[in-house]
C-alpha cells in the first residue's frame, strides 16, 4: 500500500487530477479519465501507455471515456512485457522499439520517451501517411519535426524490453480513416495475424507480432 503522503502528491498524467488507491493497493485510479495505472513492486507506473480502462463489474467501460478522449487500446499478450497496456489517441502516432540495455527501472516514470528517427525513416512514414490517410494535404505531408509527422502529432513512444526488436521497429497511427501500422524496415519484420506486412490498416482483435512480442489490438 502506498504511503498516503505520496498518494497526495501524485496526479494523473492525462488530466493532472487526483488519484485514488484501487485493487487493494495494486493500482491507482483516476475517476475523471476512467483510467487505471498499475503499481509494480510498490512503484506507480504513471504512463498513459501502461494505463487501462477502468472496469466496472465485469464489463469494460470504454464508451464513456472514448467520448471524452477518443482513443484506441492495445495490450501485450506475449513476451517480456506481457500485460502492458497502452493507447493511441486519434490524430497521433507512436513508434514501437527496443529499449537500450542501460535503461533502468526509473524509466517507468518517464512519459516523454522518444526514439530517434532519421530522415530516411521520416520520409518512409510521410509517404505512408500520404498514401493511406487521405486527409493529409500535400503541404501538411512535408511538415515534420520531433512532435509532428504530417497531420499526426507524435506521442511518447512505446519502448519494450524485447531484444529481438529493432531499436526502431514500427509505427502505429490513428485518425478518422482508421488505425494503421507501418514496419520501419525492421530486422525481424512485423506481422499481423501471422502475415508479414509492410503496412496495413488493422482492426479490433488483430494480433501484431514483433520479435517475441505479441500485441492485441483491443479496439
Amino acid at each position: 500500500m502506498l504511503d498516503k503522503r505520496l498518494l497526495d502528491i501524485l496526479a494523473c498524467p492525462q488530466c493532472k487530477g487526483e488519484l485514488e488507491s484501487a485493487d487493494a493497493g495494486k493500482a491507482l485510479l483516476c475517476n475523471k479519465c476512467s483510467l487505471r495505472y498499475p503499481i509494480r513492486e510498490n512503484i506507480p507506473v504513471l504512463r498513459l501507455d501502461a494505463a487501462e480502462s477502468r472496469k466496472i463489474g465485469q464489463k469494460m467501460e470504454r464508451s464513456a471515456a472514448s467520448s471524452i478522449m477518443p482513443r484506441v487500446f492495445f495490450k501485450v499478450i506475449n513476451g517480456l512485457d506481457i500485460g502492458l497496456g497502452f493507447n493511441l489517441e486519434r490524430q497521433t502516432c507512436r513508434a514501437i522499439g527496443r529499449g537500450e540495455a542501460q535503461m533502468d527501472r526509473t524509466m517507468i516514470f518517464n512519459v516523454d520517451i522518444a526514439l530517434s528517427i532519421d530522415e530516411n525513416t521520416k520520409a518512409l512514414i510521410l509517404k505512408y501517411i500520404s498514401r493511406q490517410f487521405k486527409k493529409s494535404s500535400p503541404d501538411s505531408i512535408h511538415k515534420q519535426n520531433n512532435e509532428q509527422l504530417g497531420l499526426f502529432k507524435r506521442a511518447s513512444d512505446i519502448v519494450l524490453t524485447d531484444h529481438s526488436l529493432s531499436r526502431l521497429h514500427a509505427m502505429i497511427l490513428a485518425d478518422e480513416t482508421g488505425v494503421g501500422i507501418l514496419d520501419l524496415v525492421s530486422k525481424n519484420g512485423t506481422y499481423v495475424n501471422g502475415e508479414e506486412v509492410e503496412s496495413r490498416l488493422i482492426h479490433k482483435g488483430d494480433v501484431i507480432d514483433m520479435g517475441e512480442t505479441k500485441i492485441l489490438f483491443e479496439g
